[in-house]
């Protein structure tokens, strides 16, 4: 029983001991009324407000969790999007940090180009390096992404591509190949950036709230947070520090961690996003929470879902429209 009609009750206990008088009636509707709006005004179920969790309008996004990635897959999709056997492709190694500055200045072709070149055959692909946003600004730079069909952003730490990237010219071209209906690709390092609070941003701890300068991500699914090499890291849970997050913690002091939608994703897995969709592929597991479906005063309710290869949801209504889909799980306390 709610505070609030248990006080009713000894009230009520209390004036059925006393002579019914009309002042006495007053007094008990006025009492009555304030019980029931004081309960109505209590969040007892989901909350279903907030903003929407929204894919970009155009393009395609491939978010990989890491470790082995599925370049057969990736390619196919760069071919399906944009119609071309001999699609343009851009790796971009920038979340690699100094540790390819040097291979980079030599000609030590990145393994990732390497692959797109060797075994599929695909004669325009090149690597993209800078950690300057100076050198993003500049034409030579962000024009090749204008001219590409596709873009893929390896594994390492998101900060870089994030200090490097966001606010220039390289970044607005990567907003122009979604527009024209380009995919923008990712895994690891590659894939946290995409979503609009970016997780496990910082250079040194690598926690999942990161420091206060870097929870800013590219923002191509807005209102979401991403976790990746979830399963073989042992951080099922972990996204739940995020949702418990205080304002003292965020760098954007208006957010609601609450309004997020949580998505983990497991190595060896991606999800393909269209618009406001997206499917599972690959040999793992995708984790969705969603603090709306959550009764916030009890733990208990703090759950994830799964999904499996195959699986598709709806980011913006936050509902699975295909199977196949575990039964939610318990998420328990956060690690």
């Amino acid at each position: 029983m709610s505070r609030s009609f248990q006080a009713y009750f000894e009230w009520v206990t209390h004036f059925r001991r006393r002579p019914v008088t009309r002042r006495g009636v007053m007094a008990w509707c006025c009492s009555l009324f304030w019980v029931l709006s004081a309960s109505l005004a209590q969040p007892t179920g989901p909350d279903t407000r907030g903003p929407d969790t929204r894919g970009p309008a155009n393009g395609v996004l491939w978010i990989h969790g890491g470790g082995r990635v599925n370049a057969g897959e990736f390619v196919a999709l760069v071919k399906e999007a944009s119609g071309k056997e001999q699609p343009v492709i851009r790796v971009i190694t920038t979340a690699l940090g100094k540790r390819r500055a040097e291979d980079f200045e030599k000609g030590v072709p990145f393994r990732m180009v390497r692959t797109l070149k060797g075994r599929f055959d695909l004669a325009h692909v090149t690597e993209l390096y800078t950690l300057s946003k100076e050198q993003a600004d500049r034409p030579a730079f962000y024009k090749q992404i204008d001219s590409a069909d596709a873009v893929y952003m390896t594994g390492g730490n998101q900060c870089f591509l994030t200090d490097a990237f966001l606010g220039t010219e390289t970044f607005a071209a990567l907003e122009r190949l979604l527009q024209r209906g380009g995919v923008v690709a990712g895994a690891s390092a590659g894939a946290q950036v995409q979503s609009s609070f970016m997780t496990r941003g910082d250079y040194t701890r690598r926690r999942i709230l990161g420091d206060i300068k870097h929870q800013q991500g590219f923002s191509f699914v807005r209102n979401a947070a991403f976790d990746v090499h979830v399963e073989e890291r042992g951080r099922e849970n972990h996204l739940l520090r995020v949702f418990r997050a205080k304002p003292g913690q965020l760098q954007d002091p208006g957010l609601n961690p609450l309004d997020l939608l949580g998505i983990g994703i497991d190595q060896g897995t991606a999800i393909v996003v269209t618009q406001d969709r997206f499917r599972v592929t690959g040999r793992g597991r995708v984790y969705i929470f969603d603090p709306r479906r959550w009764d916030r005063s009890d733990p208990a309710s703090w759950t994830y879902q799964t999904l499996a290869s195959g699986g598709r949801f709806d980011m913006r209504r936050r509902v699975v429209i295909e199977t196949p889909v575990s039964s939610p799980e318990s998420a328990g306390a956060s690690q």
